[in-house]
């Protein structure tokens, strides 16, 4: 491929990815050496080992993030992972979900992913750990698998999180299917240390219960 596609290329993958990974690229005709060579022109950025943006497109503050998600299935395209029935597990959760939408006092890095196995990472931002998350439980943000509140919540006991925090989180949460957070709560692990986790979530859902339950009796009462 001549330089000139290389660059048409780079710009097709820019336009749909943003952050784009050296297989993507690799799909599209862009061999390893010419990426390189975008980069010592100037015409495209390292995000992460294995991963770009080129140089005068706008920037995001999840772009390593981005970068990050898109290297547990380098080859594919994002569109290729939303499709219905391509559910591969792999989501954006606990805090940094929290941070994505705006609950609590919760900081996007380090980036805390769960997939249904093991995956390796060497890079220092990165966490990972091995959850069963159902699509149910995700929402589409930026292009990014994030869980839902209700999902995130019952993440940041079982990351045991700072009670405090969780708490902040819970009431930022406006919209919440509490049917739907105690069914979660429920499909746990029985196992004594996660059920420990799972104590402070417990005890928020009830006292929600127990003011909905006064507010309901001093509504009966002022309408007699």
């Amino acid at each position: 491929m001549k330089y000139a596609n290389h660059i048409a290329a780079l710009n097709e993958l820019s336009a749909s990815e943003g952050v784009f990974t050296t297989a993507q690229a690799a799909r599209l005709g862009v061999t390893r050496n010419a990426l390189s060579q975008a980069v010592a022109s100037g015409r495209a950025e390292r995000v992460l080992h294995g991963a770009y943006r080129l140089a005068g497109s706008q920037s995001d503050f999840t772009d390593e993030l981005a970068a990050l998600w898109k290297l547990t299935e380098p080859s594919k395209f994002t569109r290729e992972r939303m499709r219905a029935g391509a559910w591969d597990g792999i989501a954006i959760g606990g805090a940094t979900a929290a941070s994505l939408q705006g609950l609590g006092d919760f900081y996007l890095s380090p980036y805390r992913m769960y997939a249904p196995r093991r995956i390796n990472s060497r890079i220092e931002s990165a966490s990972f750990a091995i959850r069963s998350i159902d699509p149910f439980d995700v929402t589409w943000i930026k292009g990014l698998p994030v869980t839902r509140p209700e999902r995130s919540l019952v993440d940041l006991c079982l990351d045991n999180e700072e009670w405090s925090l969780v708490e902040d989180a819970f009431y930022d949460a406006t919209s919440l299917d509490y049917g739907h957070l105690a069914r979660i709560v429920d499909h746990q692990p029985k196992r004594k240390d996660v059920q420990e986790s799972l104590s402070v979530i417990r005890a928020l859902m009830e006292r929600h219960a127990e003011k909905g339950r006064a507010e309901w009796d001093f509504g009966r009462r002022q309408d007699r």
